[in-house]
């Protein structure tokens, strides 16, 4: 299986990887996520400078996100990476 890592953390390589907010505790989580039928949309930015903000689908009462980070870009705003995965029809896992 293909890995990526970002920022000391392994991404699969073909889809979201699911994090426990424990180990994004170094990680920036946008506040303000939009909500969808089973959870939230929105983005996470890793503690790294000037990198982009990634997507991410959050599930606060299980305390994780599904961050996508295998996509091969990232975005200038928590807001653009959150308007990707509505436009591409993503919903939280």
């Amino acid at each position: 299986m293909e890995k990526r890592e970002i920022a000391t953390l392994k991404f699969d390589g073909t889809k979201p990887t699911r994090l426990s907010f424990k180990l994004l505790h170094d990680w920036v989580v946008w506040q303000f996520p939009k909500k969808a039928d089973h959870g939230l949309i929105g983005a996470v930015h890793p503690p790294l400078e000037n990198h982009g903000w990634i997507p991410a689908t959050i599930q606060i009462e299980k305390q994780v996100a599904y961050v996508y980070g295998h996509l091969s870009e990232t975005f200038a705003s928590p807001e653009l990476a959150a308007d990707y995965l509505s436009a591409n029809g993503r919903s939280p896992e």
